[in-house]
């Protein structure tokens, strides 16, 4: 077997791959009507809860003991991930009336994915999903502020033309694909 296979394989990335569009298609059925950027918002979560579901092997002592260059390995496996997530709620919001902008869709899925990154560093791979799901539902459940801290925690539902959602989305995309990459999983 070759090696993306088998890496592939010890981290249900083809489950993954089918799950995705199925639930990323479950999420803006029931969600799109009215499509609203809390609707968007939340679809892109799906996608990424779905996307980062095999951030570890299931062998930690394997990971560790062969001479593969495992932070290329987990870089490329973050960046597919995000690539897969946004792709697949782009072209899924494109059956309704009124899509968000591709940026929002963008922005939100990096960032949640860089917290999924960031999650597994430092908690482990079982518990990636928190962090982007914590941050979610306080966005969610935040009253709407303009200052910049309720910009910075409201990032995931915040306009995509603002500066300080941006920066704090690609903050945690950076942070959470750098971490990763270099420790791997926890």
């Amino acid at each position: 077997m070759r090696p993306l296979t088998l890496y592939a394989r010890s981290r249900n990335v083809p489950s993954a791959l089918v799950a995705l569009p199925v639930v990323v298609l479950l999420a803006w059925s029931a969600l799109h009507s009215p499509w609203t950027p809390l609707s968007a918002s939340l679809t892109c979560l799906a996608a990424v809860l779905v996307a980062t579901v095999g951030l570890a092997g299931q062998d930690p002592e394997l990971d560790r003991s062969t001479a593969v260059p495992w932070p290329l390995w987990r870089l490329a496996h973050l960046l597919l991930a995000t690539i897969a997530a946004t792709a697949a709620v782009l072209l899924v919001q494109e059956l309704g009336y009124e899509p968000s902008s591709a940026w929002f869709v963008v922005r939100d899925t990096a960032g949640m994915i860089g917290l999924a990154g960031l999650a597994a560093t430092f908690a482990g791979a079982r518990l990636a999903a928190t962090a982007p799901v914590l941050w979610w539902a306080v966005a969610a459940i935040m009253p709407p502020g303009d200052s910049l801290t309720a910009r910075i925690v409201t990032w995931p539902l915040g306009a995509p033309d603002d500066a300080a959602t941006t920066w704090t989305a690609a903050l945690l995309f950076l942070a959470g694909i750098t971490s990763y990459s270099v420790k791997g999983s926890r």
